[in-house]
């Protein structure tokens, strides 16, 4: 997921109270945005999903830098925050738009749609989330009653209780939605994602509680998340509870061969040798002997000079640089190190960008399994998410077979085989989440060189508060830091998700 910029402001610190079962009467409308009753519901639908699920930045993204997928081999290309770890402070500027999603809700019920309010519950969640993975403690409860309440200094609510609403609020979109598919009503052609298809959107709220629950791993035995009786709950009822079956169900964000809709990399081909794969993820590939580096990346330059004409798979003629090293350490092994595919992702449509996917899924029930949270078959679940992820490549089945035969690559019973492969699989989507399941898990080890920006040496664990909460909101942060951290806000510092 994107780090916001800090962009926040005394009216966006304190906006709108969101919860599942508050009265929309209470619901404060965006100033900016046109009067209520004058905007279809789908066409701020279009706006929601354009700046959240359309805002990540393909391959040279920061996640990718901090989940070493990709690095930079020149210091005037790279940036510091990129595979530097440079763990600055987060933003707020998603309760910018969650007001977006709050019109869209209320429009929704204005002409008597509420599967706009299963969706709007999505993206509660998913802002909800992002947020607090990132920093912590977050304001919630008191969030968004600016002006309907003259609070513009918002409490900060705990972690806990900020994924508990999150997984409630997925919870009422389930039903919402799954009434919505019953009555066969459409969210109309505003919907980049489903095309108006609420099914697609009831699959992708459980989607998005089952990343959570796996999220929530360290808390397994709080009684108040009910992480096990969750799992069970939707993995027994696949009628209420509806998931994707494959990746034609993946909540994706496509790009097309329109002026100002294009793939980013497609206006970088002239600067895409100045990054290569990271050797975290090359390693993988390599360990595994994965086809799917033939797709994502070309082969090293040395490899090209050496055997020019080659056009059978050879893993060694592939390869990456260790991630966080210097530039100078990264420069010099540039040519023994491969750039990602320019013929496929320096194209004007290049790849669609994953943000919920079906391999993932199966990854997440397979840990689930693994970890005895729930009865079932994991190696299937591994399996099933291997060969999606593959499928998504295009890489044949007779291919896909032959790897999965494979000694090293069957399933062997071990938690590690399922995160290394959820980690393939993420390559170059799913925002944050590569990075997230690192730090929660430390699968697979990141590589720690000269380019380290933390003064203490370590791999950041968490962003800082705006600054702008300092100055407009000093006495909650505060509160919010030394009930979290002693009253530091360090980059270091353990939230409650991680202890």
């Amino acid at each position: 997921m994107k780090i916001v910029n800090n962009r926040l402001t005394a009216l966006v610190a304190g906006i709108f109270l969101f919860s599942a079962c508050q009265s929309l009467s209470e619901y404060e409308m965006n100033p900016n945005s046109p009067s209520e009753g004058q905007v279809p519901p789908t066409l701020i639908l279009t706006s929601v999903i354009s700046n959240t699920l359309g805002s990540y930045r393909p391959m040279v993204g920061t996640y990718n830098g901090w989940a070493q997928y990709v690095a930079s081999i020149s210091s005037q290309q790279g940036d510091i925050a990129f595979q530097g770890y440079l763990g600055g402070e987060a933003g707020f500027d998603w309760y910018s738009v969650l007001r977006d999603v709050l019109a869209m809700e209320f429009e929704g019920d204005r002409i008597n749609a509420p599967a706009y309010r299963g969706i709007a519950n999505f993206f509660k969640a998913y802002c909800l989330m992002d947020m607090t993975m990132q920093m912590g403690d977050i304001p919630m409860t008191d969030a968004l009653k600016g002006k309907s309440e003259n609070n513009f200094t918002p409490k900060y609510d705990a972690q806990k209780d900020v994924f508990m609403n999150c997984l409630s609020l997925l919870d009422e979109a389930n039903t919402i939605l799954g009434d919505a598919v019953i009555r066969k009503v459409s969210v109309g052609n505003g919907d980049l994602i489903y095309g108006g298809n609420v099914a697609g959107w009831q699959k992708a709220v459980n989607a998005l509680r089952i990343r959570i629950l796996i999220n929530l791993s360290k808390k397994m035995d709080d009684a108040d998340l009910r992480i096990k009786e969750q799992f069970t709950e939707i993995l027994d009822n696949p009628t209420k509870y509806p998931l994707f079956a494959s990746n034609d169900d993946n909540m994706t964000f496509k790009w097309y061969d329109i002026e100002g809709n294009r793939y980013l990399l497609f206006y970088q081909l002239a600067n895409s040798d100045y990054y290569r794969i990271g050797n975290t993820y090359y390693n993988l590939i390599k360990k595994y002997n994965d086809p799917r580096i033939t797709v994502i990346a070309e082969r090293t330059k040395a490899a090209v000079a050496a055997n020019p004409d080659n056009t059978d798979f050879d893993v060694t003629e592939y390869g990456g640089v260790d991630c966080n090293d210097s530039y100078e350490n990264i420069y010099a092994s540039r040519d023994e190190a491969s750039i990602y595919s320019r013929e496929r992702y320096c194209t004007p449509t290049g790849e669609p960008m994953i943000l919920l996917g079906y391999p993932e899924l199966c990854f997440n029930i397979a840990e689930a399994i693994n970890r005895g949270w729930i009865q079932g078959n994991a190696e299937d679940y591994y399996e099933k998410g291997i060969r999606a992820s593959m499928q998504f490549y295009d890489i044949s089945e007779s291919v896909i077979s032959e790897y999965l035969n494979s000694s090293v690559v069957a399933y062997g019973g071990q938690l590690e085989q399922i995160l290394n492969q959820k980690y393939i699989a993420f390559f170059n989507n799913s925002g944050w989440e590569a990075f997230y399941n690192i730090r929660r898990t430390g699968i697979p080890a990141l590589n720690i060189g000269d380019n380290m920006n933390n003064p203490s040496g370590k791999i950041p664990v968490r962003w800082r508060y705006p600054q702008a909460e300092y100055q407009t909101n000093e006495a909650n942060v505060q509160e919010a830091i030394k009930r979290q951290f002693n009253g530091t806000d360090g980059v270091d510092d353990l939230m409650w998700i991680l202890k």
